[in-house]
């Protein structure tokens, strides 16, 4: 399946335009036991990263996942969703407003939330800005998954830090009226611009509901975090990991490796079958 951004795969001419197909598997038990194992060791965006890479069929693009940009992780992480769980993502919101708190129950299709291939696709992007009386000239790729796990904490600490750090690492020239500038020496207001420009060209970085409460009728904005997402509802499917595990080779004399590999989907049938096994007995 393709991709918005696209992955990186060079041409005979060394054109960076290209695009290439990514196929994925659906996550299996052995994947979501990886995902327990790892809950005290990693952060959400890099145990997402991680499933990324056991779960991407080409070695070579496995192997670079950290470097896929953040639209490129999250599209691939909304893929990868709607072939482990299902189309539609349930969820819910508690309205903003200080007087409301109304709790919003949420369907969200994983088609609704996917944006279409971009077109304007390239290893750097140019952005001249004029902000506070000054001319910048800034060079500058697009944010990858290495680059968000590497300033999660400092962003978590300060915000604004945390932009600083995002910026120099994804600037790789600037001038100041033509003078040369160090990144760290940007502005507040021109890094701004620059994350403006950067959202512009991976929109599917960042995805944004609009919506509004049915209770109070407030409108308001909230920003929905694939990764974090997708990593709590399978650590809610694998707290039962264990115990299924346990039923199926007591029943089976199947191996645990054999299970987890089984995806979960058809371990869910052999589960339904013990189960319907069980009650028959009893009853009869």
């Amino acid at each position: 399946m393709a991709i918005p951004g696209g992955v990186w795969s060079e041409g005979a001419a060394g054109t960076d335009q290209l695009r290439r197909e990514v196929t994925l598997r659906a996550v299996t038990g052995e994947d979501e036991a990886f995902l327990l194992e790892s809950a005290d060791d990693l952060a959400p965006s890099l145990r997402a990263t991680a499933l990324l890479e056991r779960c991407i069929d080409e070695p070579d693009v496995a192997a670079s996942a950290h470097a896929l940009t953040v639209g490129d992780r999250e599209a691939l992480l909304l893929h990868l969703r709607r072939l482990t769980i299902g189309e539609t993502l349930d969820c819910v919101l508690a309205c903003p407003a200080d007087s409301c708190g109304e709790r919003m129950e949420l369907a969200l299709p994983v088609a609704g939330l996917m944006v279409p291939p971009y077109r304007d696709v390239r290893r750097e992007h140019e952005l001249t800005v004029d902000v506070e009386g000054a001319r910048y000239a800034i060079t500058f790729r697009l944010p990858s998954a290495a680059d968000l796990d590497a300033i999660g904490p400092i962003a978590r600490r300060d915000p604004e830090m945390g932009a600083a750090a995002l910026a120099e690492r994804c600037i790789s020239r600037v001038t100041r009226d033509d003078a040369p500038l160090a990144a760290a020496e940007l502005t507040t207001a021109a890094r701004a611009a620059l994350a403006e420009a950067m959202a512009e060209r991976d929109p599917q970085a960042e995805i944004e509901l609009e919506l509004t409460c049915p209770a109070c009728g407030t409108a308001f904005s909230a920003l929905f975090d694939t990764a974090s997402f997708f990593v709590q509802e399978l650590e809610a499917r694998a707290a039962q990991l264990l115990h299924e595990v346990h039923t199926l080779a007591w029943h089976y004399h199947w191996s645990e490796r054999d299970i987890l590999q089984m995806p979960r989907r058809r371990r869910e049938r052999y589960l339904a079958m013990v189960a319907d096994r069980v009650a028959r007995t009893r009853a009869g």
